[in-house]
Formats: structure tokens, C-alpha cells, sequence
């Protein structure tokens, strides 16, 4: 059962985004209700069969989930004429955990590993190509949800490319790309994928989407290579001259084809169009957060936007547009506290492991995921990208406690077992 297991994360995960793509088009509902209902019975089985286990990480996001949950039908945020077990199943919170619960008790063999780093290099080809061609069409494969959306028309106009990962959420590609950019370069002189072009469509892909912190976030995941592991001065100048020399390709290929590139950084980047409106967006979204916070410190207010900040950010945006203080004002200290402990958990173990094993690709790609919910928010835990790290983090964490089963101090010592 387990190797079967392994095959099913090895043929949805890697591929998760043409899966959406799928059945979105066949049945016009998202993936993830799909998702839940296959692993499900795999959560069923395990309790049965096996003395299950729960990471601290785990533990505290499940007690997140639960405190969503009751959030919601606290301040009566369940919506109307709505099908409750559907709207429960749908949850985004409930899918991480079930999924994150599957992985913490499957064995991730090597062969698996190997072969998922070739699934991931040949998802990330298929994302630059789908970007290069977005760049002529701009709605080639993107979502109807994005390109019938009068809310999100917005980012059509500005010719943002979603690549592959429209059909999962708006926000996908900014957080699950990078972090699979991460986990392929931390196997740099380990595998056959080739360094140049990884680094090569990071670049480009980061670019075309003309978010910044998709841009920094690949940035933070490249920095690996000079801060993750021992790296001597000849290859830092190596790197350092290969970005270089990517950086000139890509402008080279950019005036052949017409790309503009000054434009989007001008526009985009230092924003010299809209007179610094993102910017400006951030600051009236921190403004807003002192005004209201202070009426629910504790235990917020639910996971939705209230009318009177929608009136407080006077349509600059539609929501408290930093991640930590939009889930502060909607969880209070008390929940958010539960989501910021997983955090601390999935980055000390992910840290643990670069250090034991030189794998540094689930902490810097959940250190992306953090400075990314500084700039907006979508704190999901079941992004491919996410439950990707942890697949990683939970191989070399056994591979950790397999070797040293007398030390441990390298092994997941936050582990809580259940009969």
C-alpha cells in the first residue's frame, strides 16, 4: 500500500495544475474537492491499519483548521443556501490537513525521490513554455475564472502570465513556482537536471508575471546556491557569472521578439504608470489593520473582510493586503498563533535537514512562502509547492532517523504518536 501511495503523489502533485486544468473542464469544479475525496479513504486506512503520527507542526495546524472552522460558525459566516458538507469538503484548510496527515505517514523511498525531481524539472519546461507562448496570447491557457472575472480582468490587461497554474488559484504560480524552482536546485551536482536552464526559467517565468514578489521570491530560492551549503569561491563566481550571462540572454531574446523589458520595470517594478499604487495599497492596508485590530485582538473576527474595512480602503483593494495582519485581524492572536507555530516548526525541521543533508529545498522555499505573505495573503497549505517541501523535509527526516537512530537530535523530536 505504501509504494501504491507513492504513486499517487508521484502522478497528482507534480502534475496538479493540468489535473486542475481537467477537471475544471469537465465538471466546472475545482480539483481540490476531488483531491479530498481520494485521500480520504487513505486517511481511513492508515488509522486503521498503522500506529499513526502527527508532527507538532501538524498538530498545531490542525488546531488552526479546527479554530477556522468554529471562526466561521461563530460570527455566522457559513453562506446561505449552500450545501454544508460541500462547503466543508471545499475547505482549502481541511484538504492541507488530510493530505499533510497522508504524507506524515508514508515512507518516501529514494526511487521516488528521484523520480519526482524528473516530474518537477519536466513541469517546470512545460510552465516556461506556456509563459513564452502567454507572452503572443495572453489568455492561452489561463482559467475562465481569471479572464471572465471583472475583479481580476485587471491582471489580463496588464498582460501578467499565469503560465499553468491559473486553473488551481490566482495566487498559485507566485507560490508554488518558486518553491519548485528550490527543491531542484538544491539537488545541484546531484541529479541530471541541468543548473542553467532551472535557473534560466526561474528567471523567465518569475519575470513574465510582472509580480514582484514572484521576482524576489525566486530570487530567495536562487540565493541557495551561494548561502544553503558549503560552496567554494570558484563556484560562487561560476554562479555568479552564469546568472550574469542569463540575465543578458534574456534580454537579447526579449529585443528580438519585442519585449519591452524596460517598460516592466518601469511599470511594474517601480510602478512609475499607476504612482506607486501597490505600494500605496500596503500602506493603506496597515493603516486600516491598526484602526480595526484593536476591537478583536483576541479572537478576530472570522475569515472574511468586513464591510467596514472595504469602506476604510476606499476600493485601493479589497482586503488587508499584507498576510499577517489580514490574519490577524481575522483570527486574533489567538488562532494566527496556532499558523505561525506550524510555520516555526516546518522551517526549524526544514533547516535541520539542509544542515544534516545539505537539502535546502523546503527551507528556502518555505522562506519564500513567508516573505511572500508579507506582500499579500494566501496562507495555503496545500499548494503543490507546500505539500511538495513536506514530502521532501518528511524523506530526509526518516533518512535522518534511519542512520542515527541513537541521535536525536536530528530526528522530528516534535513527534506525537496516536494509537
Amino acid at each position: 500500500m505504501n509504494k501504491v501511495i507513492q504513486y499517487l503523489f508521484l502522478i497528482l502533485y507534480p502534475f496538479y495544475p493540468l489535473w486542475a486544468f481537467l477537471v475544471y473542464s469537465m465538471t466546472k469544479r475545482h480539483v481540490g474537492l476531488f483531491t479530498i475525496v481520494v485521500f480520504i479513504p487513505v486517511v481511513i486506512y492508515y488509522l486503521i491499519t498503522k500506529k499513526v503520527r502527527v508532527p507538532t507542526y501538524l498538530v498545531l495546524f490542525m488546531l488552526f483548521t479546527a479554530y477556522h472552522f468554529g471562526s466561521i460558525l461563530v460570527n455566522n459566516l457559513i453562506p446561505p443556501n449552500i450545501n454544508l458538507i460541500f462547503y466543508i469538503l471545499s475547505d482549502v484548510n481541511l484538504l492541507a490537513c488530510i493530505v499533510l496527515f497522508v504524507v506524515e505517514n508514508t515512507d518516501f523511498e529514494d526511487w521516488f525521490i528521484e523520480m519526482m525531481n524528473k516530474f518537477i524539472f519536466l513541469i517546470l519546461m512545460i510552465s516556461l513554455v506556456v509563459s513564452i507562448i502567454q507572452i503572443k496570447f495572453v489568455t492561452f491557457f489561463v482559467s475562465p475564472e481569471i479572464t471572465q472575472n471583472p475583479a481580476t480582468l485587471t491582471y489580463i490587461e496588464q498582460h501578467r502570465n499565469f503560465s499553468i497554474f491559473s486553473w488551481i488559484n490566482i495566487n498559485s504560480l507566485g507560490v508554488t513556482f518558486p518553491i519548485l524552482i528550490s527543491i531542484l536546485l538544491s539537488f545541484t551536482g546531484k541529479s541530471k537536471q541541468p543548473t542553467p536552464i532551472i535557473i534560466l526559467s526561474g528567471i523567465i517565468v518569475s519575470f513574465l508575471t510582472k509580480a514582484r514578489y514572484v521576482m524576489i521570491s525566486t530570487i530567495i530560492v536562487i540565493s541557495q546556491l551561494f548561502f544553503g551549503k558549503k560552496v567554494e569561491l570558484r563556484r560562487k563566481i561560476y554562479l555568479i557569472l552564469l546568472i550574469i550571462a542569463l540575465f543578458s540572454l534574456l534580454i537579447i531574446l526579449a529585443n528580438a521578439y519585442n519585449y519591452d523589458i524596460q517598460q516592466v520595470v518601469a511599470n511594474r517594478i517601480f510602478e512609475k504608470r499607476t504612482g506607486g499604487q501597490s505600494a500605496g495599497a500596503r500602506i493603506a492596508s496597515y493603516y486600516v489593520f491598526l484602526e480595526v485590530f484593536p476591537s478583536h485582538p483576541i479572537f478576530g473576527v472570522g475569515p472574511q473582510t468586513g464591510y467596514d474595512v472595504l469602506q476604510m480602503l476606499r476600493g485601493i483593494t479589497t482586503n488587508i493586503h499584507i498576510g499577517y495582519l489580514s490574519y490577524l485581524y481575522f483570527y486574533g492572536i489567538f488562532g494566527f498563533m496556532f499558523l505561525l507555530g506550524s510555520l516555526f516548526f516546518l522551517l526549524k525541521n526544514s533547516r535541520k535537514v539542509g544542515i544534516a543533508h545539505s537539502y535546502w529545498g523546503s527551507f528556502y522555499g518555505f522562506l519564500s512562502f513567508c516573505f511572500a505573505n508579507a506582500t499579500f495573503t494566501y496562507f495555503s497549505f496545500h499548494e503543490v509547492g507546500i505539500i511538495l517541501s513536506v514530502v521532501y523535509l518528511k524523506h530526509y527526516l526518516d533518512k535522518t532517523n534511519k542512520q542515527e537512530v541513537s541521535t536525536p537530535k536530528l530526528q522530528d523530536s516534535e513527534l506525537l504518536s496516536i494509537q
